[in-house]
């Protein structure tokens, strides 16, 4: 059952989770860096095989950890410390689908069978409220200069298929760890499935990955060095849903590599 007071929020904490996370050099401030290649703990991921049509995630190797509750249990992300060594944001994502496979070279649509999302929308369902799509870049693309006709097709976590989303500006020769999510079409709150990506010019070459992902938290880092630490109510205490996988991404403010400390942790009741 839901936790709805600070004494379950206390009773229920569990033991820490400790992160640590070294990136690479990031393509430019304001532009996200997935964590998930990068070395510390968890180790590094790997990069997706699941082929154009993709994969529902229930479990991933460079996850940061996270049991399901028990017994009908809730879990909830409830305190975050969290320093780093250059000022920035650190995201939280749990990342519910991504695949491999995108030519980066064809600049026509290329179709996806969606095989649907697992159910960890905002509400914990499959209508996809709350859902992003991003590109993350596996291998550095060549491409010379920013484009700016990157399109998914895709339908709403209302139903309504045939929806545009859209990249303004995808970077030039985008570094490893180069993660950017499409603006959805107006009014759209969340994406239930993707039908294909259009790339509109070549990247050149490289690999990307596309990957939907819901929101978790957001932990802003004003002070190189410095430590922000979030309670439940800060927080907004989110709800993990079972199976959540859970991944870093960092908003960098330059493009200084960045080393970030982390502590999480999970209350269940």
């Amino acid at each position: 059952m839901a936790i709805t007071t600070l004494d379950g929020v206390i009773a229920g904490f569990l033991p820490p989770e400790n992160i640590y996370k070294s990136g690479p050099t990031m393509e430019a401030a304001g532009v996200m860096h997935s964590l998930f290649l990068a070395a510390g703990r968890p180790g590094a991921g790997t990069a997706p095989a699941t082929g154009i049509n993709g994969a529902a995630l229930t479990t991933l190797s460079g996850q940061i950890p996270f049991t399901n509750p028990t017994g009908g249990a809730f879990k909830y992300l409830a305190r975050a410390d969290v320093s780093s060594t250059v000022f920035g944001t650190l995201l939280l994502f749990d990342r519910l689908w991504h695949n491999s496979g995108t030519v980066v070279t064809t600049t026509t649509a290329q179709t996806i069978t969606f095989p649907g999302l697992p159910a960890r929308d905002m509400g914990g369902s499959t209508d996809g409220v709350g859902v992003q799509i991003g590109i993350e870049v596996m291998t550095a693309t060549t491409n010379a200069g920013a484009i700016a006709n990157t399109t998914i097709s895709y339908t709403n976590s209302a139903g309504t298929a045939g929806r545009t989303g859209t990249i303004p500006s995808f970077p030039a020769t985008a570094v490893a760890g180069t993660f950017v999510p499409f603006t959805l079409a107006a009014g759209d709150v969340g994406v239930r499935s993707v039908q294909s990506i259009t790339l509109g010019t070549s990247y050149v070459a490289g690999a990307i990955s596309l990957v939907a992902y819901r929101q978790v938290a957001r932990i802003p880092l004003p002070a190189a060095n410095g430590t922000t630490l979030l309670d439940a109510v800060q927080l907004g205490m989110p709800r993990l849903y079972d199976n959540t996988v859970l991944w870093p991404v960092w908003l960098a403010s330059s493009t200084s590599g960045v080393t970030v400390h982390a502590q999480l942790v999970y209350t269940e009741g």
